[in-house]
């Protein structure tokens, strides 16, 4: 199961091209079905168990910031891309226990040690196979969001299929869904190359990361504008659901609602490919998707209809995350480089989930005092200093004047 990609001038056609799409669109598909039975269903299962909206909001906070401690502790041993797939193998494994461990809880107090384990091993495998597949997609002369997309159509059959499953069987069963998928992705990743890539501007002698160089101003405000910008957007589909079901939305119904935010992604992510020469840099992109996210998150503040704030937001959502997924690896590369990006994904993600996880604290004394549509202007607030920090950003072999 070994030597699925050579890494040279030729491997660019014929089967090698062939079997890389293959197994990374399997892998994309069905870990990412896995994660959607796992992670969508976080509120509601805290809900159902009957936790009070103070005990809600500390596991809700407990999830970004065990991520951002998972990626943080785990972000140096990806310092090279086979390290990046032995440590998504890794961490992919565990995640299957845990996803089973976490449907056997029924307490606030067990509900607390295995919501921060949970969330401390399911970040990072994200970014670590993202950060190994972008350089080879790249190297295929294959565009990435060709590839991405596959992790996204994942979502919505899962959520699809999330609105038959919540109808008809416990919430829990989704857990088991979500092992089982999470073992298959594991053994489909067995069949990616261990070989380091190596391009033509690329040393095969891969040299240690230099760190004064690695955080350069550059990365610095990248890190600062994604730690306001998404950190804010990913605590708003984290609460939605909870200001849905206060709305009177059944959980049957907020998966077919989420799944149609995720159809929206998918998409915007098949027609991207058409117009993707048109970006000559990817901060345009990066752009266009944080203002549909800021978007996404203001019907939280004028919209209280549930079905239009449910559809309206997440449809948007899904446009963002379209362009953020298939264009925040390639942006962060322009920034770091190849070699760094395992490493700069993980740290990015690290950083994000901390401001998740912040806002999520807060959120119930934001939203149980002052009410849900002060709780989204605050994000809304804080995104727009993470789009004004990306206008900014120079990244490498960028002209002053380009943008």
């Amino acid at each position: 199961m070994e030597g699925v990609i050579e890494n040279n001038k030729n491997s660019s056609g014929g089967s090698g091209k062939k079997k890389f799409l293959a197994i990374v669109c399997s892998l994309f598909l069905l870990y990412w079905m896995g994660d959607a039975f796992l992670t969508s269903y976080y509120s509601h299962f805290f809900i159902e168990n009957g936790l009070t909206s103070t005990q809600q909001s500390i596991l809700l906070g407990m999830i970004p910031f065990s991520l951002f401690i998972g990626c943080l502790a785990l972000s140096p041993l990806a310092k090279s891309s086979r390290r990046a797939l032995r440590m998504f193998q890794i961490c992919a494994g565990i995640e299957a226990g845990l996803a089973i461990g976490f449907s056997f809880c029924n307490s606030f107090w067990s509900l607390l040690p295995m919501t921060f384990l949970l969330g401390f091993f399911n970040g990072a495998p994200f970014a670590f196979i993202e950060g190994y597949v972008a350089p080879r997609a790249k190297a295929f002369g294959i565009q990435y969001s060709s590839v991405r997309v596959f992790g996204t159509i994942g979502y919505v059959v899962a959520l699809l299929f999330g609105y038959f499953v919540l109808s008809y069987l416990p919430l829990r069963d989704c857990y088991y869904f979500g092992a089982g998928l999470y073992l298959v992705g594991l053994g489909i990743s067995f069949f990616l190359s261990t070989k380091e890539h190596v391009s033509q501007n690329e040393s095969k002698d891969k040299k240690p990361i230099d760190f004064k160089k690695f955080f350069s101003k550059t990365l610095i405000i990248f890190l600062i504008s994604q730690l306001f910008l998404y950190g804010a957007f990913i605590a708003m589909t984290y609460i939605i659901p909870i200001r849905l079901k206060e709305l009177g939305m059944p959980d049957a119904e907020y998966s077919l609602v989420r799944g149609a935010g995720m159809a929206a992604e998918v998409v915007m992510m098949l027609l991207i490919p058409l117009f993707a020469k048109k970006f000559k840099r990817f901060k345009t992109p990066i752009l266009i998707a944080s203002f549909l996210c800021l978007i996404s998150s203001c019907f939280g503040i004028f919209i209280s209809n549930t079905y239009a704030l449910g559809y309206g937001s997440l449809i948007l959502a899904g446009f963002g995350k379209a362009f953020l997924f298939a264009y925040l690896a390639l942006f962060l590369q322009d920034i770091v480089g190849a070699e760094a990006l395992p490493e700069a994904m993980t740290f990015n993600t690290a950083l994000t989930n901390l401001s998740t996880a912040v806002l999520n604290l807060v959120s119930s004394a934001i939203y149980v005092n002052f009410g849900f549509p002060a709780f989204f202007g605050t994000l809304a607030g804080l995104e727009t200093i993470g789009i004004v920090l990306i206008f900014i950003i120079r990244p490498r072999g960028e002209e002053p004047a380009a943008e």
